[in-house]
């Protein structure tokens, strides 16, 4: 029988179209609708999330929103961390300056390998008094030297070029690491190391201190001075190096909302300070704005300072700090004269020893048990005297100046009057008394005193 003969039925023919659905079929073409919508959905809040960040780092930049401490600690091996090089970003929580960044990641310009011809170097050593983010870079002691140097005509037919080499939290240690690794292939003519004595002796050691990434100097059963690198192994250095910490690094420095989050991060810590670490009585986090209340023992406090320096040393831990300093003041006066360069180290004092009332000073040092404040500028220039270390002891200096001006030197209107880091003021003054002493040790060497025992 043929097809045309086939008897009609009310069943007719069956489509492909009309066959019944195989089992699960609907199940699956159900799922892929929903997946289908929360992936337009998905999409949707990304672009959505995209679109309010790039307004977001539109707007912050517009408002010249940044936030240096965000990229000022990426991990050197060598040093433990340095800036990010060639950033500019502000500081705003002691004082207020747009901070930028030369290529090695420090805070000054970018200088050739090799100085012009008739041109005098000073390369400067320290710390935060040196990187000085409190200020306008104009406003800095070694801006102010380098000024002064070339107005007072102290070489003729000569110019002056000041580099710093500083950096934020840097202990004796690394200033010394950094002038080994980079300030010495300048070749200056002169090297300042300036020492804060309010919290570079305890710095020096890993029974004072307690920074992960820190590196230390510490002496050998022969007592030579070697480095002491085991933050290579601390965790905070190991994530900084991992791929995670590098690409969180290589954001903080161009995304607004991520140095923003940190700066709110630092405010909620300044504002809720964590408890004294029992290990130390200076607890810190490096890198951060330290709180506006010190935490200690029941007697006062500068913000950032252990008490124990204004005492001579009784336990193991702070003849420790004071064996290891003195090998590095050594070794940084043999290591600048053997390039043919004059060293001087400068002594940066504390608010209190600087205070501009006389009687405030002495009600400190009472306070804490002592009969005045001037024991660890007497010991550095004991040391100084015994190695021929040229020393420009500041507090001696600054402090009459402070009394005879009747204003601070040190603090800020939106942190501490009279503590803290140097002001203008206290800048205008140290740029000056350094230059003064730069000029007579290029000069006449044998004028600048090695060591004195004046105290403020």
């Amino acid at each position: 029988m043929t097809a045309a003969q086939l008897p009609e039925s009310g069943l007719g023919v069956v489509s492909a179209s009309d066959a019944p659905a195989r089992p699960g079929s609907l199940p699956r073409r159900r799922f892929a609708e929903r997946l289908s919508a929360a992936l337009r959905i998905a999409v949707l809040m990304l672009v959505a999330t995209l679109s309010a960040m790039a307004i977001g780092e539109v707007a912050l930049r517009l408002l010249d929103q940044s936030y240096y401490w965000a990229v000022s600690k990426r991990p050197d091996a060598l040093r433990g961390w340095r800036p990010a090089p060639n950033v500019a970003a502000w500081q705003r929580f002691e004082g207020q300056a747009l901070v930028r960044t030369n290529q090695l990641g420090f805070r000054d310009r970018d200088h050739d390998p090799t100085a012009a011809p008739g041109v005098l170097r000073v390369a400067v050593l320290g710390d935060s008094f040196t990187a000085a983010v409190q200020v306008p870079i104009e406003q800095t002691w070694w801006r102010i030297m380098e000024a002064r140097l070339n107005a007072m005509d102290c070489m003729p037919g000569g110019r002056f070029e000041a580099q710093s080499f500083a950096v934020s939290g840097y202990s004796t240690a690394q200033s010394l690491l950094a002038w080994r690794s980079i300030a010495a292939a300048y070749k200056p003519d002169a090297v300042v190391l300036a020492f804060f004595v309010g919290n570079d002796l305890n710095e020096n050691t890993p029974l004072l201190d307690h920074d992960p990434l820190r590196p230390y100097l510490r002496l050998d059963d022969q007592g030579q001075l070697v480095v002491d690198d085991r933050f290579h192994a601390s965790p905070e250095y190991r994530f900084k190096q991992s791929w995670l910490g590098r690409g969180i690094d290589w954001l903080m420095v161009r995304s607004r909302i991520l140095q923003t989050l940190v700066q709110v991060r630092h405010v909620w810590r300044t504002q809720h300070p964590a408890k004294p670490d029992v290990r130390t009585a200076n607890p810190k986090a490096v890198g951060e704005p330290a709180p506006a209340v010190a935490q200690g023992r029941n007697e006062p406090h500068e913000p950032g300072v252990d008490n124990g320096i204004f005492r001579p040393p009784t336990d193991p831990a702070w003849q420790d700090a004071w064996a290891v300093t003195k090998a590095m003041l050594t070794a940084f006066a043999n290591e600048v004269r053997a390039t043919g360069a004059r060293p001087l180290l400068m002594v940066i004092g504390t608010g209190a020893q600087v205070h501009p009332n006389a009687r405030a000073r002495q009600q400190f040092a009472t306070a804490i048990g002592v009969e005045d404040l001037g024991y660890p500028l007497r010991r550095l220039s004991a040391i100084a005297a015994d190695v021929g270390l040229p020393v420009l002891n500041l507090p001696a200096l600054m402090a009459p100046a402070a009394e005879q001006q009747g204003r601070p030197l040190y603090g800020f209107d939106n942190a501490i009057r009279g503590f803290g880091h140097w002001n203008a003021d206290g800048h205008q003054s140290a740029g000056t008394e350094a230059a003064m002493a730069i000029c007579t040790l290029l000069t006449n060497p044998a004028d600048v005193p090695a060591g004195t025992n004046t105290a403020p």
